[in-house]
């Protein structure tokens, strides 16, 4: 695990040239213009799909076990009732993994999209820590490049949550049943679009005592490394634990959920 609260000070206001971050324009480029994993629009598609499906099939029981009936001398035949057709598609956006009916969860469960919503999930997160109101990079000198985080603010305080890229930390890339799930409704380009986004590291959601705006000078008299970031974000000062470290605060993207 990075130990994130450890910055690096200087008491000179100009931070010599040799004291840039590596891939920090990089870094910087990704917190402002890729999306986070985008949960919402992957489970109405997999809910949707899924519902068309089953009703495909009870239809096809229907004609089969019409057949069957007129066979059998069974004037009402055989019918398959599925409960989780009724799905609504509206409560999708307000799904909670430990809110949920047994009826939706046993759907979700049922097309393999529990992970969608479930524990450490981007919805399950903003649920228990509060929406995120923006992307914060770090950097220290002990890392090979800035890490991006979302700030969380919510009844349980501020919150910083590292985002790492979704194919190596969403459930649904890596189970089998999962994966053919997202085969069946994306394609090739749209998964390779998907797999790229932001995707939270919930194992690493730090607790933050205050956060705040901070000048460019204090920035560069507080951090070797702020000549890195400072032109193209906001820098903030960020308290955890009685430490202190400078960060730096970009909006997340208008087509982001976070």
């Amino acid at each position: 695990m990075m130990t994130i609260f450890s910055p690096n000070c200087s008491s000179s206001i100009h931070a010599p040239a040799e004291f840039y971050a590596p891939y920090a324009d990089e870094m910087l480029s990704v917190a402002r213009t890729t999306c986070g994993f985008q949960s919402r629009d992957v489970l109405r598609r997999i809910v949707s799909g899924e519902q068309q499906r089953i009703k495909e099939e009870q239809m096809l029981w229907r004609v089969g076990g019409a057949l069957l009936g007129a066979a059998f001398g069974f004037s009402d035949g055989f019918e398959l009732t599925d409960l989780f057709v009724g799905m609504a598609g509206g409560s999708i956006g307000g799904l909670a993994h430990d809110v949920m009916s047994n009826h939706d969860r046993r759907f979700l469960e049922q097309c393999q999209a529990l992970w969608l919503v479930g524990a450490h999930s981007p919805l399950e997160l903003a649920q228990r820590l509060g929406p995120a109101r923006s992307r914060i990079l770090l950097f220290d000198s002990s890392w090979q490049s800035p890490v991006i985080f979302n700030h969380h603010r919510g009844s349980r305080g501020d919150h910083l949550v590292p985002l790492g890229n979704a194919r190596n930390l969403a459930n649904g890339f890596a189970d089998e049943r999962s994966l053919e799930v997202l085969n069946r409704y994306f394609d090739a380009s749209e998964l390779e679009t998907l797999e790229a986004q932001l995707y939270p590291i919930a194992d690493q959601v730090v607790s933050v005592q205050s956060l705040s705006s901070l000048s460019n000078s204090d920035a560069l008299a507080k951090d070797l490394y702020a000549q890195s970031f400072m032109r193209k974000s906001q820098p903030v000062m960020i308290q955890v634990s009685g430490s202190e470290v400078v960060g730096y605060q970009i909006p997340i993207p208008a087509t982001s959920d976070f």
